[in-house]
C-alpha cells in the first residue's frame, strides 16, 4: 500500500509539474505574464455624437463616427470643457467637452485640403498647443503610398480656457499649421528605416499615439513590432514647426510583446500611458503601461483590459486621462469600428 500512494504521489506530483512547465512555456512565447486583468468601472457613458453634426447643427457623411482615433483635453477648470478628437478617415477633427458622462460635440475643423485624408491617428494637448498626428504610413487596405498621412498638425488654443485662437473652420484650413518634417526622422532612423511607406500587413511603418511633455513629443508606432518589440520615436517639440530646427530625434524600444504596437500614448503626472495592442489582427490582448519618456527605462504593465463585453472587432485607439492619484488612474477608452467610440471608463493601479 505505501508503494502504491507514493507512485500515485509521484503521478499527481509529475502532472503538475507538466502543468507549471507548459504555463512557463505559455507565458514564454508571450513574454512576461500579462498584467492584471481590469474589468470596466460600472459607470454607463451616455451615446455621443461626435461627427455626427457640429453646435451649428451641420451633419457629416459617411459614417465618421465608427472611426474614431485619438484624443485629448486642455487641463481646463473647471475640467474637460475643451477637448479634441480625431478622425482616421476624414480630414477634420472636432472640438468636444465631457458633460455628465457624455461627449457633446463643438466646432469642426478642417486639418487638410489634400485629396486624400491625412489618416489621422492620434491627438495631444501641451502649452497652448493641439497636435494631431497622420499615421506616416500606407493604408492598410491599399498598396498605393498615402503622402496626405505624413503630416503632423497643431492648432493653437487658450491654455487656461481652451478656446481656439482662431475660430474653427469645416470648409477651410484657418489656424492650423502643418509640419512633413517628421517623415525624414522616420525614413533615416536605423531602427524602424527598413519598414518605412512599407505596407502595414508586413509591419510597415504606422504611427498610432502622439503625447508631448518636457518639451518633447512622442509619437507610438503600431507597427513595426519587431523581436517583441515596439517602438517610440520623439523629437524636440517646438522645431517639429519650424524649417531648420534641430528635431533631437530619438528613438526607444519597449518589450511589449509579440505582434504588439503602440495604440495610443497619454501624458501623466509621472509619464507616458502606452496603450498597447496588436499590430493587426493578431490574437494580442489590449494592456495599459507606463513609461517615463527615456529611451533607457523600460515599461511598467500596469493592467490588461476586459473588454469581452466589448463589440468583437472593436479596436481600443483611444486613452483619455480622467483624474489620477498616487495609487491609481481612471482612464476613458474609445474604439475604433463602434458607433461613436463605445466609452468605457477603467481605474488602474499604478
Amino acid at each position: 500500500m505505501p508503494d502504491r500512494i507514493t507512485r500515485v504521489s509521484h503521478r499527481s506530483l509529475t502532472a503538475a509539474f507538466v502543468c507549471i512547465l507548459l504555463a512557463a512555456t505559455m507565458s514564454a512565447g508571450r513574454g512576461e505574464p500579462l498584467p492584471p486583468k481590469v474589468a470596466p468601472e460600472a459607470t454607463t457613458w451616455k451615446p455621443a455624437s461626435i461627427f455626427k453634426e457640429n453646435e451649428k447643427g451641420e451633419t457629416f457623411k459617411d459614417q465618421p463616427r465608427m472611426n474614431l482615433s485619438g484624443a485629448a483635453c486642455v487641463p481646463t477648470k473647471p475640467k474637460f470643457t475643451s477637448c479634441l478628437i480625431a478622425n482616421d478617415q476624414q480630414k477634420y477633427a472636432q472640438f468636444f467637452s465631457i458633460e455628465d458622462k457624455m461627449l457633446v460635440p463643438r466646432d469642426v475643423v478642417l486639418l487638410s485640403d489634400e485629396d486624400k485624408d491625412p489618416d489621422a491617428e492620434g491627438v495631444a494637448y501641451d502649452d497652448g498647443f493641439f497636435y494631431v498626428t497622420g499615421s506616416h504610413g500606407r493604408s492598410r487596405h491599399s498598396d498605393k503610398k498615402n503622402l496626405s498621412s505624413y503630416a503632423v498638425f497643431r492648432i493653437a488654443v487658450d491654455s487656461r480656457t481652451g478656446a481656439p485662437k482662431t475660430k474653427p473652420n469645416a470648409g477651410n484650413v484657418d489656424g492650423v499649421e502643418s509640419s512633413s518634417r517628421l517623415r525624414k526622422v522616420l525614413k533615416n532612423d536605423d531602427d524602424v528605416e527598413a519598414y518605412f511607406n512599407e505596407p502595414l500587413a508586413e509591419g510597415g511603418v504606422n504611427i498610432e499615439g502622439i503625447a508631448v511633455r518636457n518639451g518633447r513629443m512622442y509619437f507610438g508606432l503600431r507597427g513595426p513590432s519587431v523581436k517583441r518589440r515596439a517602438y517610440v520615436l520623439s523629437v524636440n517639440a517646438d522645431a517639429l514647426f519650424t524649417k531648420h530646427g534641430d528635431l533631437k530625434p530619438d528613438t526607444a524600444s519597449l518589450e511589449l510583446g509579440k505582434n504588439t504596437g503602440i495604440r495610443d500614448l497619454a501624458v501623466v503626472k509621472d509619464g507616458i500611458l502606452i496603450l498597447a495592442g496588436p499590430t493587426r489582427d493578431e490574437d494580442v490582448p489590449y494592456t495599459v503601461w507606463l513609461w517615463d519618456g527615456s529611451s533607457e527605462t523600460a515599461a511598467k504593465p500596469l493592467a490588461t483590459l476586459d473588454l469581452s463585453k466589448v463589440k468583437e472587432g472593436a479596436k481600443a485607439e483611444t486613452l483619455l486621462p480622467l483624474e489620477e492619484d498616487a495609487t491609481s488612474i481612471r482612464v476613458l477608452v474609445m474604439f475604433d469600428s463602434v458607433e461613436n467610440g463605445g466609452a468605457r471608463s477603467f481605474k488602474i493601479k499604478r
